[in-house]
């Protein structure tokens, strides 16, 4: 009698354990896919400075983009990396110049803050057509 309750129950917590991992398998298997951030920043179009909308940011592929501080005036290629929550940037300027920051990104808002020591950018995704009007001087 003693064997086969215990049989009993440990067929029960056996089935228990099956159901849960067929449940989770299946939660898995129908979750929306999370977009990377490298894919989200690519995906978004480009960012604008939000406290300066001459500096526009264009990560254009995953590791490859450009910027521009003047408006498109002059546009300089960047290659870039992300390590954790890392940012790490690599201007072909005048001399190369290397950048790195720890960013966040709020993807309701579709903004990027980027800080380096005490110092905090925020940048805004804009559709292409939604990108600010050049200015001359």
């Amino acid at each position: 009698m003693k064997k086969k309750r215990l049989a009993i129950i440990i067929f029960i917590i056996g089935l228990i354990t099956l159901l849960c991992g067929a449940g989770y398998l299946l939660f898995k298997i129908l979750k929306q896919p999370d977009t990377r951030d490298a894919e989200f920043l690519v995906e978004n179009g480009e960012w604008v400075e939000v406290d300066a909308e001459n500096v526009v940011w264009n990560f254009t592929e995953i590791g490859k983009g450009s910027l521009t501080t003047n408006g498109h005036i002059n546009d300089y290629d960047f290659l870039w990396a992300t390590e954790g929550n890392t940012l790490k940037i690599e201007t072909k300027w005048f001399y190369d110049v290397e950048d790195e920051y720890t960013y966040s990104i709020d993807r309701g808002a579709k903004t990027l803050k980027l800080t380096s020591g005490d110092k905090e950018i925020t940048f805004k995704a804009v559709a292409k057509t939604e990108q600010p009007a050049e200015t001359t001087e």
